[in-house]
């Protein structure tokens, strides 16, 4: 049985309390960074719901927990992702909204009576993609939400949601976890690993790395992220040291999938903005590069630091937006403004 992720307990807890009580709100907005396991704590409240016969579990952390049962037909059909009282609305696309016509979809979806007298689900994910006239749709379907009807709301970024939309829903807060609780999962999903994958890694740095999201923090091991972050830190050291041709650099970065380079370029700036401002290595983030980011601190000129890391903003929101750019040309600027401003003495500071 896939139980609740350690972090998650409280707020499961909470929602299980509420739905013994019949106390749940008619809307829940599931609100923090990617990573957190938002979307499988959404899938399964709604699958233990639709569940027609929901099971007690006992364990030594938290002696009573309801679970859905996964034996049941609703269970099987939840599974299968055709339960017909279960209704999921998400960009058609990557880099596509949720639209009007989806939510009209909802609302029609809605006015049908449910199929197995229980709950009717509707999950939004991620609630933020919703266009304007899509979210003022949904609004005034939560005005007025019918009967034995539970919205959940999926967001990475709650605060881009209107503000009567957000004031409709109740808040369940993934931002801050036990960091015990993650720590200690990470360990332990890392020693359960593949032997392929490096299950020595630093937890707290991976922590660090992926905003205290343990889902990314192991991600970053598993898709071997951590491989290209070494390779592309090596680049650059060689791009200040040797006086690489950025070209040729640029040319290998573009080997791979070009996505990651950006937030991994856009955390060193940062902590070698850090390190010169205060000249200190606790405050960084990528602890296992501080020497090498300390000294780069020490060498740079901080106004044109500031600026490599606003050009780097600015690429990675055209990436982002999937704006029809050059990618190389852009990293190929990137990786010259690097090379001007790590073989320029430093000059100033702010």
């Amino acid at each position: 049985m896939n139980l609740v992720l350690p972090w998650h307990h409280l707020l499961w807890q909470q929602m299980r309390y509420c739905w013994q009580q019949n106390r749940l709100s008619h809307a829940l907005l599931l609100a923090g960074p990617p990573g957190m396991g938002k979307t499988l704590f959404a899938q399964r409240l709604a699958n233990l719901l639709l569940c027609e016969q929901p099971v007690e579990v006992e364990n030594q952390a938290h002696p009573v927990n309801w679970q859905p049962c996964e034996q049941c037909q609703a269970c099987h059909l939840v599974t299968v992702g055709n339960h017909p009282d279960l209704f999921s609305v998400h960009p058609s696309a990557a880099d596509k909204p949720i639209s009007v016509e989806q939510i009209r979809e909802l609302i029609q979806f809605c006015s049908l009576t449910t199929y197995y007298g229980r709950y009717r689900i509707v999950l939004i994910n991620p609630a933020e993609t919703m266009n304007h006239h899509a979210a003022n749709s949904l609004l005034k379907l939560l005005e007025e939400p019918p009967p034995q009807t539970l919205f959940i709301l999926v967001s990475h970024q709650p605060q881009q949601l209107i503000i009567t939309l957000r004031s409709r829903c109740q808040l369940l807060n993934f931002s801050r976890p036990n960091r015990q609780l993650t720590q200690a999962w990470l360990q332990n999903r890392l020693a359960i690993s593949p032997p392929t994958l490096n299950n020595k890694a630093d937890i707290a740095l991976l922590l660090n790395l992926s905003a205290q999201a343990p889902l990314l923090a192991f991600a970053l091991v598993e898709t071997g992220a951590m491989t290209q972050r070494q390779a592309l830190f090596d680049s650059l050291i060689r791009l200040a040291t040797e006086k690489m041709d950025p070209i040729k650099v640029v040319a290998q970065w573009t080997q791979g999938e070009t996505v990651p380079i950006l937030p991994w370029l856009l955390s060193w700036t940062g902590d070698i903005i850090r390190g010169a401002l205060t000249g200190q290595t606790r405050y960084l983030l990528n602890q296992d590069y501080q020497t090498h980011l300390l000294l780069f601190s020490q060498q740079v000129d901080l106004k044109n630091l500031f600026s490599l890391l606003d050009q780097q903003i600015e690429v990675y929101q055209l990436i982002r937006a999937n704006t029809p750019v050059k990618v190389t040309g852009l990293l190929e600027s990137i990786a010259i403004a690097w090379v001007k401003l790590t073989h320029s003495p430093r000059r100033s500071s702010l």
